[in-house]
C-alpha cells in the first residue's frame, strides 16, 4: 500500500490540489521559454538546451501527476463526478509555432473544470468525513430496521 492510499479522502485532494498546481505551473513555465524563440512547429520534439530545465521540470511534475491520477479518478466515481483530471495529461507542448498560437496547450475551459471538481471533492470529502464522524451508534434491538437510514446507507457505513 503507497502512502498516499493511507491518507484521509481530504488530505489526498489537497496534495492534489498541489500537485495540478505544480504541474499548470510548469506547463506554463515551459510554454513561456518554448515562446522566447521563433521556433518551427513540432521543435519540441529535439530539445535544446535553452528548454532543458523546463522539459526536465515539466517531465517531474507530470509523473507526480499520474502517480495520483488513478486515486483521483476512484474518488470522483465515489462522489459521483466527472473526472476531468486525464485531459490534463493529453497535451502535446511544442505542438504549434509560437506565432501560430499564443494559447496555452492547457485551455482555460480545462482549467476551470479541474479547479471545480477540486472544490467539488474537497467538500464531498469533507462532508462524508464529517457525516462519518456523526454516525448513530449501532441497532441495540430497540429501534425498527427501517429507521437506520436506507440498504445504500447502511452499506456505506458497513465500509466505512
Amino acid at each position: 500500500m503507497r502512502l498516499e492510499d493511507r491518507t484521509s479522502d481530504h488530505e489526498f485532494v489537497a496534495s492534489l490540489r498541489a500537485a495540478i498546481e505544480r504541474y499548470l505551473a510548469a506547463v506554463d513555465r515551459w510554454e513561456a521559454a518554448y515562446q522566447k524563440y521563433y521556433r518551427l512547429p513540432g521543435y519540441a520534439a529535439k530539445i535544446r538546451s535553452d528548454l532543458e530545465p523546463e522539459q526536465r521540470e515539466y517531465g517531474e511534475r507530470r509523473r507526480d501527476l499520474e502517480g495520483m491520477l488513478p486515486r483521483a479518478r476512484r474518488l470522483c466515481l465515489k462522489y459521483d463526478l466527472r473526472d476531468p483530471f486525464s485531459g490534463l495529461l493529453r497535451i502535446a507542448l511544442g505542438r504549434y509555432a509560437p506565432q501560430h498560437r499564443v494559447d496555452s496547450a492547457i485551455g482555460r475551459n480545462e482549467r476551470n473544470e479541474v479547479t471545480k471538481c477540486l472544490v467539488e471533492l474537497s467538500d464531498a470529502c469533507h462532508e462524508w468525513e464529517s457525516a462519518g464522524a456523526h454516525a448513530e451508534p449501532e441497532n441495540t434491538g430497540g429501534e425498527r430496521e427501517s429507521d437506520r437510514g436506507s440498504l445504500l446507507q447502511r452499506l456505506v457505513d458497513y465500509f466505512y
